[in-house]
């Protein structure tokens, strides 16, 4: 069904790997097939900092005390998102005896974000997980107090948001799919769509967000060898990381 991406390249910006971090990447096992021009990390865990202080939560573990339980939130990660994405990395970092203690926490487990992220704002739960500024930025801009945790030293994981470009094999318009394609991977088409989603791209000649809370480059928190280990989104990582996670989701939350 799919065009090996690297095909549809003319412009030497796009083509040269110095002019992205990692070079190219592909998140198919062929490494050919879908292009991940977007890597970056982003807040998934906010607190309300009227009933948490920051240096309370500092590591994954000490969600786990009693004084948190039935006042943590978690995006539902059979669902997808970040909460799935969360979910994924606590399941390879922590273990899956981990997450069964963390749902003895009694979990609020939502599957609508918007619920979720209003009783954050409200104190109904003190900290939730696997929602991120998308959905807070309305809260951010009324002075509500919901805030980003500060990074856990147990580390953070790299996406690729909206991020990966595939091509439709025999395109009706083949010219015009390769004109957009390398818009799309040059400098002026990667600063388009950083500032229409928000989500930093590869390139290195692109300047970082700006933005409050924004999302920020992955490139800025590890090295490349580090980003493939810890990436769950990568065919190779759904396989062996993601399933596997979310079959545990599925057994330990009812």
């Amino acid at each position: 069904m799919l065009e090996p991406v690297e095909s549809q390249f003319i412009l030497p910006e796009v083509k040269e790997t110095k002019n992205w971090w990692g070079g190219h990447m592909y998140v198919d096992k062929a490494g050919r097939y879908g292009y991940s021009f977007l890597a970056f990390v982003q807040d998934a865990l906010w607190y309300n900092s009227n009933l948490v202080k920051p240096e309370e939560l500092r590591s994954y573990d000490d969600l786990l005390q009693p004084k948190w339980q039935g006042k943590i939130g978690y995006s539902d990660p059979r669902r997808g998102g970040a909460g799935q994405g969360n979910w994924t990395f606590l399941w390879k970092t922590k273990g899956e005896e981990f997450l069964k203690k963390l749902v003895q926490q009694n979990l609020l487990i939502m599957s609508e974000e918007r619920p979720l992220a209003e009783a954050l704002a409200k104190g109904t739960v003190g900290l939730t997980i696997g929602l991120d500024i998308d959905n807070f930025v309305s809260f951010v801009k009324a002075g509500l107090p919901v805030k980003p945790l500060p990074q856990l030293k147990d580390g953070i994981y790299p996406v690729t948001g909206s991020g990966v470009l595939a091509v439709i094999k025999d395109p009706p318009h083949p010219n015009a799919a390769k004109l957009f394609v390398n818009w799309l991977l040059s400098k002026e088409g990667q600063e388009t769509y950083q500032n229409a989603i928000g989500e930093p791209t590869r390139r290195l000649d692109v300047d970082v967000p700006k933005e409050p809370y924004a999302v920020r480059p992955a490139r800025e928190f590890m090295s490349v060898e580090q980003y493939h280990r810890l990436e769950g989104h990568s065919e190779e990582k759904q396989d062996s990381v993601r399933r596997p996670a979310l079959a545990a989701a599925e057994r330990l939350i009812q």
